[in-house]
């Protein structure tokens, strides 16, 4: 076993293979159990019908590829393929991207409503976005998961900035330095630490990515005038 939780999954793994198995505590047996390789160019899944408990009728799975099934691959995916999947906002505007990086609180569904009603450009999400490097640039991609304002769209764009979200009285930005920004990063991505043969390239692709792409502390006051501020802080000449 590498990892379990409380809420009925665990992932079990060896040199070449994981799987992961999730059982709900009224069951028996595991509801499903998911097979796939260290590259994840194979994934098996297993379920079988369950009997009824306590007179209830069994779930069903409504799509195999569910949490956390979805985020495991996925995370896995980009270790092996210069990619990392981060809690952040994303909005494209004049085709660039911008991250707006923050654990749950930090106010990225609140800045992306406001930004969503600005109408600045496209919000790709609200809760969580994927960065990868193609054709030797760092771009940004929309994910399948909203956050409480909803958005969760399909899209990319190179990015442009990384922006780190905080509440604040007023609006202010701060650069920071790669390693600054690095610190605010690893607690915000999806990395699996139990397994130091997949969190080391997804770390050494957060350290290239930030050494190449211009982040800051981003405080702002929620309010139409943080939109107003940001647009001011990025726009650049025609």
């Amino acid at each position: 076993m590498l990892f379990d939780t409380e809420e009925a999954w665990a992932l079990y793994g060896d040199r070449a293979h994981f799987w992961v198995v999730y059982r709900p505590p009224r069951y028996e047996k595991p509801f499903w159990v998911a097979a796939f390789d260290r590259r994840v160019t194979r994934v098996e899944y297993f379920s079988e019908p369950l009997p009824p408990v306590g007179g209830k009728t069994p779930a069903k799975i409504v799509h195999p590829v569910g949490y956390p099934l979805d985020q495991l691959l996925l995370m896995y995916f980009l270790a092996r393929r210069r990619g990392i999947l981060t809690h952040a906002a994303g909005l494209v505007r004049g085709g660039r991207a911008y991250l707006f990086a923050g654990a749950s609180g930090a106010g990225k569904s609140t800045l992306s409503a406001l930004l969503a009603k600005a109408g600045i450009g496209k919000m790709l999400s609200d809760e969580r976005m994927i960065v990868r490097e193609v054709q030797g640039e760092m771009t940004a991609f929309g994910t399948p998961w909203a956050g409480t304002a909803g958005i969760a769209r399909g899209g990319s764009a190179p990015l442009a900035g990384i922006l780190f979200l905080a509440h604040g009285k007023s609006h202010r930005m701060q650069q920071l330095d790669p390693a600054a920004a690095l610190d605010r990063l690893l607690p915000l991505a999806s990395i699996p630490w139990y397994d130091p043969d997949a969190a080391a390239p997804i770390i050494a692709f957060a350290k290239d990515m930030l050494a190449r792409i211009p982040a800051c502390e981003f405080r702002f006051a929620p309010d139409p005038s943080a939109v107003e501020f940001f647009e001011r802080r990025m726009r650049t000449p025609a």
